[in-house]
Order: C-alpha cells, then sequence, then structure tokens
C-alpha cells in the first residue's frame, strides 16, 4: 500500500472514530437531558442504559454512574463549547484531504455522504432544541 493510500485511509478511520465519539457524546448528553431517541419509534438507549446492559450495573451503581455524569455535564459542556470550532475546523480539513484522495466518482458520492451526516446531525440538534450543527 502507498504512502498516500495509507494517509487515506487512516484520516478516513481517523474521522469515523472521531464522530462515532462525538457522536456517542452528543447522544448521552442528549439522554441525560431527557432527549434521546428522536429515530421514530426506535429507541436508542442512553449511555448509562448502556452500561448497565454490558456490565450488568446493580441499581446502585446505574444511579452513582449517572450522578457522576450529572456532576461532570457543566465541566463537559463548558469544554466542548471551547473545543468546538477547532473540531469544526479539524472536520473540515480532514474531509478536504479526503475529497482530495478520491476519484471524480467517488468524491460525488463522499460529498453526498457528508451531506446526508451534515443533515441528520442538524435535524438532531434542531429537534434538541439547541439549533447546532
Amino acid at each position: 500500500m502507498s504512502r498516500q493510500r495509507l494517509v487515506a485511509v487512516l484520516l478516513l478511520a481517523a474521522s469515523f472514530v472521531l464522530g462515532g465519539l462525538v457522536g456517542g457524546a452528543a447522544t448521552s448528553f442528549a439522554d441525560r437531558r431527557g432527549h434521546g431517541g428522536g429515530h421514530g419509534d426506535r429507541h436508542r438507549p442512553s449511555f448509562v442504559e448502556h452500561l448497565t446492559q454490558e456490565l450488568e450495573l446493580t441499581a446502585a451503581q446505574r444511579d452513582s454512574v449517572q450522578t457522576v455524569l450529572d456532576r461532570h455535564q457543566p465541566a463537559m459542556d463548558s469544554l466542548w463549547q471551547a473545543i468546538r470550532p477547532q473540531f469544526e475546523s479539524e472536520r473540515q480539513a480532514i474531509r478536504t484531504e479526503i475529497s482530495l484522495l478520491l476519484t471524480p466518482a467517488q468524491r460525488t458520492r463522499y460529498s453526498a455522504m457528508i451531506q446526508r451526516q451534515d443533515s441528520l446531525r442538524k435535524a438532531e440538534a434542531e429537534r434538541r432544541g439547541n439549533g447546532r450543527r
């Protein structure tokens, strides 16, 4: 595999991982605020529900985990607001670099994929009522 192709694959993987992490954090935040779900009748488990299921938490442990998350949420919100502009800038740089590595046909499909992701993100933010992209 050429160096350029390896870099492209790594950047693509990093963007998906980063997207997943941010999505998970946003979902966890929304769930703690009582705005979880949002995908029709499908219920997406909150972070606490996920931990409860995966780790077989007791009710006391589940409540303690929720307390920890609630206590740290203001700091997490503050941090996110501080880094969000940098994050958006990095996301755009990654998208641009990946796009330059693709064929014209792939670039068209990639652009459509990004537009779908951005539309879903925007719709979710509007549904939550905070207007974030």
